[in-house]
């Protein structure tokens, strides 16, 4: 486990998981904390087995399993949570219930720090095996046919807008049916 390959939204998680665990365990444990804890130990191995086992390929896109994990964590902390305090949690205040708040806060980090790598990687969320995530069992596919060379391409000017027609003058004045010249009108 190399802890220096992990990105900025990896450790958030890491550290939101081992808060939660640490908290769930050693703090006040309802029943849904087991839930959160369980939680936990997914987004573990989410981040590391990739890096212990090169060739275990995740059911989905990291950001979409870190977010899944961090949602149940989180919502079991928050119910969890709920449950204490209208239970006799913070009654008289101990490192206990500094712990169970701290799992709790744990659980917030796993979920947000899951939102932000599924965001990283576009906000698609994917589960299941797909093409797009390399997890596919499909065989690679044949080769394909070299393409046949493109066209050269050319480049010719724009074709110039058609011009407006001038009309064009009688040949010969005495021709055009419809010329007024002073010659021709009657004097009176």
């Amino acid at each position: 486990m190399d802890f220096s390959k992990l990105g900025q939204n990896e450790k958030l998680a890491v550290y939101g998981a081992i808060a939660l665990i640490v908290g769930g365990v050693v703090g006040y444990s309802y029943g849904l904390t087991a839930l959160g804890i369980l939680a936990a130990l997914a987004m573990l191995v989410i981040i590391f087995l990739p890096q212990l086992s090169a060739g275990t390929k995740l059911p989905g896109s990291r950001g979409s399993l870190m977010v899944a994990a961090g949602a149940v964590g989180g919502v079991a902390m928050a119910l969890a949570l709920l449950q204490a305090i209208t239970g006799a949690l913070f009654v008289n205040t101990n490192v206990r219930d500094i712990l169970f708040l701290v799992a709790v806060a744990g659980a917030a980090l796993m979920a947000w720090a899951g939102w932000q790598e599924l965001q990283s990687e576009g906000g698609k969320f994917q589960l299941g095996t797909t093409a797009a995530s390399g997890t596919s069992s499909a065989a690679p596919a044949a080769p394909a046919a070299p393409a046949a060379p493109a066209e050269p391409m050319t480049t010719s000017a724009p074709p110039e807008p058609p011009m407006a027609a001038e009309p064009e003058a009688p040949a010969d004045a005495d021709d055009d049916p419809y010329r007024s010249d002073d010659e021709d009108r009657p004097t009176a």
